[in-house]
């Protein structure tokens, strides 16, 4: 990998959570990861300890990963040494992704979401005829 300086003028990121990176420069090997429970529960109390990555399979259940290709040999001329990036404006970077200025060997990324909902019971309305 042909290594080249980055220079930015300008950048602004408002938020990077969950497994996310945010990388100014080169790298050789990138591998976010992420696991995440998202219980959205109505009414006041939530029970702590509940809910476990071990209770649902897809927390432990095997990728099923793509094919390796046969390498490819190519060299890249750059003309110019530096990358040169005058303004970025990132709103957000979330759940196993990347932002990078440079250059960057292997991404291997993965992201494992579980959504519950968890909604009171309704009243149930009366629509009998008398």
């Amino acid at each position: 990998m042909n290594k080249r300086l980055v220079t930015l003028d300008n950048i602004k990121v408002s938020d990077v959570v969950y497994g996310s990176s945010f990388v100014i420069g080169d790298s050789w090997r990138a591998t976010p990861f992420a696991r995440v429970l998202a219980v959205q529960k109505e009414g006041a109390w939530f029970e702590e300890g509940r809910y476990k990555y071990e209770d649902y399979p897809i927390f432990t259940r095997q990728f099923k990963r793509l094919p390796s290709t046969d390498t490819v040999e190519d060299i890249h001329y750059h003309h110019n040494p530096t990358i040169n990036v005058e303004s970025v404006r990132i709103n957000g970077v979330s759940t196993s992704s990347m932002i990078q200025v440079g250059s960057l060997g292997i991404l291997e990324a993965e992201s494992r979401v579980k959504h519950f909902r968890i909604i009171q019971d309704e009243q149930e309305e009366d629509f009998s005829i008398d």
